[in-house]
């Protein structure tokens, strides 16, 4: 199991979900509340849900 970087994942994750709520995806903002609220386990699974590759996220 690789070590992730939650941090960078996080904020990836919020730039990621903001951007989407303020193109037209309100609903997306949400998600942005909720990923600053996750541990690292759920923002992990939070983001292979979106289909994000968390090799891009190993230290």
């Amino acid at each position: 199991m690789a070590t992730i970087d939650i941090d960078k994942l996080r904020d990836y994750l919020t730039d990621y979900t903001g951007t989407a709520a303020f193109n037209g995806f309100p609903a997306a903002l949400l998600d942005t509340m909720d990923i600053e609220d996750m541990d690292g386990f759920e923002i992990c699974q939070k983001a292979e849900g979106m289909g994000i590759d968390l090799h891009d996220f190993e230290v």
